[in-house]
Formats: structure tokens, C-alpha cells, sequence
């Protein structure tokens, strides 16, 4: 198993983020690669991504279920799937919390990894991971300024009211 973990300041408010990170339609088109982003529910969803470590390129299709274990502040995701004669089954958390500079994202994830692309190698695998990370919370970085504050926090049931 492998383990990676972090924490970065967003100087956004938490409520702002966890609308944000919680919504599968809002948080997918974050995950660099994604050729195609399936929402099942407000918690499961399925993404088909592509995926290169060293010299095995190809795809991965990975289903998702989030769970929710502190409303604002705390939640998880598991993560099953594979491609390419490799598997993938990760469990993912993470927390927010209030700072004077905005909002601290702490998170971790376990990754279990198995067929070819677990044969390449720790390094390797863990570099990919970085770069596939640092990706993840630059597009969330650049998706939450570009939000519109009350698209944030705005209906959750689908409407949206006609200003014309």
C-alpha cells in the first residue's frame, strides 16, 4: 500500500470549498486527464481517465462513492477500478478548516495498485502521483476563483431562477 498525504491553504472560506469539493459535477472536470465523467448520484460517480506511468499509457475507469462524515468539514472517497490489466483501490479523506488566510485542506490518500504499473516501481509511481496531485489542486485553485460566490452556495436542487 501506498500512502500520500498533504495540506494546502485556499485563501477562499470553507463553506465556499466544501460546496464545491462535495459536488461530483464541480469537482470532476478538476481531475487532469479525465476524458469522461459519469455523476450517478450526489456520491457516486464514475470517471474514465487516462493514465501514463513510465511506458504504460492507456485508461482507467474508476468508480467513486463519497461519504460524507462531517458535514462542512469532513468527508471521504473510495476509489475502485483499473485499465489496462492494472487495479487501483484507493481511500481517500479529507479536512477543512478555518485560518486567518482562508481555508486548510488536509488530506490523505491509500492507494492499493496492482498489475503492470505496480511492477514499474515506488518512485516512479510515487512521481506520477505528485504531478497528478499538484494537478488536482491547481485546477481546484483555478476552478474555486473563477467561481461566482453565489454559484457556490446557491440551490442545490437543480434550478436556477430566470432573471430575464
Amino acid at each position: 500500500m501506498r500512502t500520500y498525504q498533504g495540506e494546502f491553504t485556499i485563501e477562499q472560506p470553507r463553506e465556499k470549498i466544501w460546496n464545491f469539493v462535495i459536488d461530483p459535477n464541480k469537482m470532476g472536470p478538476c481531475i487532469p486527464d479525465l476524458i469522461q465523467l459519469n455523476v450517478e448520484s450526489e456520491t457516486r460517480f464514475r470517471t474514465l481517465v487516462k493514465v501514463g506511468v513510465g511506458p504504460i499509457r492507456g485508461k482507467f475507469d474508476l468508480t467513486s462513492e463519497l461519504t460524507v462524515t462531517q458535514p462542512g468539514s469532513t468527508a471521504s472517497l473510495s476509489i475502485r477500478g483499473g485499465g489496462m490489466g492494472s487495479g487501483v483501490d484507493m481511500k481517500a479523506a479529507m479536512e477543512l478548516t478555518d485560518t486567518a488566510d482562508g481555508t486548510l485542506l488536509k488530506w490523505k490518500c491509500d492507494a492499493v495498485i496492482s498489475g503492470p504499473i505496480a511492477s514499474l516501481g515506488g518512485r516512479l509511481i510515487d512521481r506520477e502521483a505528485q504531478k497528478i496531485t499538484q494537478k488536482v489542486f491547481a485546477n481546484l485553485k483555478n476552478a474555486l476563483d473563477n467561481l461566482p460566490d453565489e454559484a457556490a452556495v446557491g440551490a442545490t436542487d437543480g434550478t436556477a431562477a430566470d432573471e430575464g
